[in-house]
Parts: structure tokens; sequence; C-alpha cells
């Protein structure tokens, strides 16, 4: 079975938490819709919307590429870890308000993506 199966699962489990910490904070402050003003609903929304947003289309690409042969299982592997890692710290530096940790797991987010991306346009 593909590595980037097991990647997408593991994604999978993390915008869940994600979306039942939303669920948990609208339960908590009576917020239908919107985050109601309240800055750790905002927070929240934030983190599931902006790890769904990248999750999509790396998970896309990689897949392509593991199953093209274009990425090594192995190379699909230490990327999907790196990817669910960032997306990680990005989630914590969110929460705990960390701007440094949030810019430099985002930038980083977006160098594992290109460089998934750039290894789908290398012909092999």
């Amino acid at each position: 079975m593909p590595y980037s199966l097991y990647i997408a699962a593991l994604l999978s489990l993390l915008l869940i938490a994600l979306s039942l910490n939303i669920s948990r904070l609208r339960m908590r402050h009576q917020v239908a819709f919107g985050d109601g003003g309240h800055a750790d609903l905002t927070k929240a929304v934030r983190a599931h919307g902006n790890s769904l947003e990248q999750s999509v289309l790396f998970i896309v690409l990689l897949y392509l590429g593991e199953i093209s042969g274009q990425i090594s299982p192995a190379l699909t592997a230490a990327l999907g870890f790196a990817f669910i890692m960032l997306r990680l710290l990005y989630c914590a530096g969110l929460f705990a308000r960390l701007l440094l940790l949030r810019q430099a797991s985002h930038a980083l987010t977006m160098l594992v993506l290109l460089i998934v991306t750039v290894l789908l346009l290398i012909p092999h």
C-alpha cells in the first residue's frame, strides 16, 4: 500500500481533531456561525482552515508522485512526516501565540510543498 495513504489518514486525524476543537468552542461560547468575537474560536477556525488548505494540495500531489514513481516510497514517507510535523508546529504556534514558530512552520510547509511540486516536474 502506498505510504501516501497512511499520510492522508494521519492528516485526516489531525483535521478531525481540529474540527472537534471548533465544535467544542462553539458549544462553550454558544456560537452557531463565525467566531462570535471570541479569540480562541478565531484561532481554532484558522488552525483548521489553514491546515485543510495546505493538506489537500499536498496529499494529492504526494499521492500522484508516489504512484507515478516520480517520488520514491522512502522520500514519500519523509516528506509526509515533515509535512505532518510542520502542521502540528503551525497549530501549536497559533494556539500559543508564538508568531515566529507559526511563520517558520508555515514557510517550511511551503518548502515541502514546493519540493513535491518540483519532483513532479522533473522527468525521471
